[in-house]
């Protein structure tokens, strides 16, 4: 349940001091959680484009090829949506309403509902109606390592930072119409899912958390790079 609390919790103290200190509406942040909702219809169709490639291909090269392809429809829905909430959505456009989208995006879409609730739901499952379960996976959560649940929490943690960081990207491209960056961000979300993929199927989870690690740093950069001289810059 510790992992629940703070999954749920990390986003809404986030989006708490967004909306104290730089004034930002809580309307952005609902808007990403949307957003980021919306954008999962990626999911039956990686599914079937990985269904579609266990047939022709075999061994790692299928991983490759679910990997790139699970990594593209991702980036290019998820960036994708941004671009309406930035485009169309979002005016007068400012640095601090971008963090608060992502914060909504990566940290109320993603870790509240689609991973916190998911989360939720199995512990809700395993500790009162575990008869429902198979007995395979029943003996796997009894016997898993008590610390490996913080291990999804720190990841959920980097991952927050990555998605401020490609909302913080896309906000600045339309800021300033520097329009190319849309589409290295794509790739830039495209290489971060596919190598956190990759990199798990072929040396194991903590070569893959250490890759997020590795991004997330290069996130929490970019966030603060990408900050205005002047905090209260903004266009329309």
């Amino acid at each position: 349940m510790l992992t629940v609390t703070i999954e749920i919790a990390l986003p809404i103290t986030l989006a708490i001091i967004i909306w104290k200190k730089f004034k930002v509406s809580w309307a952005i942040f609902f808007l990403g959680m949307v957003l980021f909702l919306s954008s999962l219809i990626r999911i039956p169709l990686n599914n079937y484009i990985a269904s579609f490639l266990q047939t022709t291909f075999k061994g790692e090269l299928y991983y490759i090829f679910v990997g790139t392809m699970s990594g593209l429809t991702a980036g290019i829905l998820e960036e994708g949506v941004r671009c309406i909430a930035f485009g169309a959505v979002i005016k007068p456009r400012d640095y601090y309403k971008g963090i608060m989208y992502g914060i909504g995006h990566g940290g109320g879409g993603e870790s509240m509902i689609f991973i916190g609730l998911t989360v939720l739901a199995n512990y809700i499952i395993f500790k009162f109606f575990p008869d429902i379960l198979p007995v395979n996976i029943v003996s796997q959560l009894k016997d898993a390592a008590w610390w490996l649940p913080l291990v999804g929490v720190a990841e959920r943690i980097l991952a927050i930072a990555i998605q401020i960081a490609f909302s913080v990207l896309i906000m600045h491209a339309f800021m300033f119409k520097k329009y190319y960056i849309i589409p290295l961000t794509i790739i830039f979300h495209a290489v971060v899912d596919f190598v956190a993929y990759y990199i798990n199927y072929k040396f194991g989870m903590w070569y893959a958390e250490l890759s997020v690690l590795v991004f997330a740093a290069a996130g929490i950069a970019i966030i603060f790079l990408m900050k205005p001289m002047n905090c209260k810059h903004n266009r329309n």
